[in-house]
């Protein structure tokens, strides 16, 4: 009775991942002897940006990649969401389920997620450059009529379309606008300019 009351047994079948006692260690009921987990089958958290909150699909697959496997791809399927947003970084934990039948992948390991991100309407992608930044506003030069106009707007995505990185806008803007290149609040509403064209 003794004997069967000093073995320890497993909740579950895991891998001991750490041992905190030695042979020969006093043992006490407030001190953990061993650390076991279920490693076959890991949870991977992820702190989705508020502005993709609409995108998230329960079941959908996503890939993620690991430094410790460089040009390799793995899946996880969203299993789990918190539905709420953490005031402090504006994010919502989204849970994935990852098998690891293989014990390749290990718990603590810091992956690099591919959300598969989507919009309900197009999207108005500019030059990283024309977006212009100051203490009071993030705002574009349009020009029309050769005349500059600030237009605010807040900022999405930044994305790499053929090599030049490009950033979602959104606010009072059309597709056609035309944009100043470069964003700056040098020039000042009502300015005229010479855009090169007659």
């Amino acid at each position: 009775t003794t004997e069967d009351y000093l073995r320890l047994n497993a909740p579950f079948a895991g891998t001991i991942t750490e041992r905190l006692a030695h042979p020969g260690s006093l043992a006490s009921p407030s001190q953990p002897v061993l650390r076991i987990q279920q490693i076959s089958r890991l949870r991977l958290v992820i702190a989705l940006p508020e502005t993709e909150i609409p995108t998230i699909r329960p079941g959908t697959s996503v890939d993620f990649s690991l430094p410790a496997f460089p040009g390799e791809s793995f899946k996880g399927r969203i299993s789990r969401i918190s539905s709420a947003v953490d005031p402090k970084t504006r994010t919502m934990p989204v849970e994935l389920d990852v098998e690891n039948s293989s014990y390749r992948l290990a718990p603590g390991m810091f992956p690099q997620v591919t959300w598969p991100s989507s919009r309900t309407s197009p999207s108005l992608l500019v030059p990283l450059s024309a977006v212009a930044v100051t203490t009071e506003r993030i705002f574009l030069l349009r020009l029309r009529d050769q005349t500059v106009e600030w237009v605010e707007v807040k900022r999405g995505v930044t994305v790499n379309v053929e090599g030049k990185d490009l950033v979602e806008v959104f606010g009072n803007l059309a597709a056609g606008d035309q944009i100043a290149l470069r964003g700056t609040d040098e020039l000042r509403p009502g300015t005229r300019v010479n855009t090169g064209k007659n």
